[in-house]
């Protein structure tokens, strides 16, 4: 039996899409990445308590804005029965994410190999220096340590990130795939969908048959179609 193909409408490729989409990789990642944000945070205002001067940008505080909505739009996956729009959106937040703990992983070797840098401009530091004049001769050993689990934790948050991505581009490739064409049985499609192919066949003509003669000695019965020969009476001279 030849299958009919339809093109598929929106609502099939959304369908398909939440189908096919589990909620649970980014719900675990989005667990992830909140318990990231919160060790980063905390370890950045262990780094400026240790030292507001040398080997700081405070770059854990103003990078975490765009981690926390990385997780809040992670987790909102959920809510929004895995919608494809906002799928793509989350796609979009995660590249964003990737990029930003990026820029916290060279900050954080960036301060790691000089310490004792102050990585603010020339005036500001001044002021710094003359603000807490007694941090300038603190060993500074501690905030190492300090940064290189800030910096672990910057790489966990990027793994994250593009784990979302490779999960995004291969739910996306399945779909595309599925949804490209779907073969439906032809004695599945409704009436008004199935074209038929066969050409009507040509009209027989039958030849008319020679009429029959009349015999006023058989009568046909009306009934059954029987024909009844009468018994013809003889005539005597």
């Amino acid at each position: 039996m030849q299958p009919t193909y339809l093109y598929t409408s929106d609502f099939d490729r959304e369908v398909q899409w939440r189908s096919r989409f589990s909620t649970g990789i980014p719900v675990i990642l989005g667990l992830l990445q909140v318990l990231l944000t919160f060790t980063i945070i905390g370890l950045e205002i262990a780094s400026v308590v240790i030292s507001p001067i040398f080997g700081t940008l405070y770059a854990g505080f103003w990078c975490s804005i765009v981690f926390t909505l990385s997780w809040i739009s992670m987790l909102g996956l959920v809510c929004c029965h895995r919608a494809r729009k906002w799928s793509i959106y989350m796609f979009l937040i995660s590249v964003l994410c990737a990029a930003v703990a990026i820029t916290l992983i060279v900050l954080d070797a960036l301060f790691i190999g000089n310490i004792t840098r102050c990585f603010f401009f020339k005036v500001n530091c001044d002021e710094l220096r003359s603000m807490y004049p007694q941090l300038t001769s603190q060993p500074l050993g501690r905030k190492v340590l300090v940064l290189k689990a800030q910096l672990a934790c910057a790489v966990l948050m990027l793994t994250t990130a593009i784990l979302y991505i490779l999960f995004f581009i291969t739910t996306s490739m399945k779909v595309r795939r599925s949804a490209g064409r779907v073969i439906i049985e032809r004695h599945q499609v409704p009436t008004q969908v199935v074209r038929e192919t066969r050409r009507p066949s040509p009209p027989v003509w039958k030849s008319a048959s020679p009429p029959t003669a009349f015999d006023p000695s058989e009568v046909e019965c009306p009934h059954c179609g029987t024909l009844i020969k009468l018994a013809q009476r003889k005539r005597y001279s």
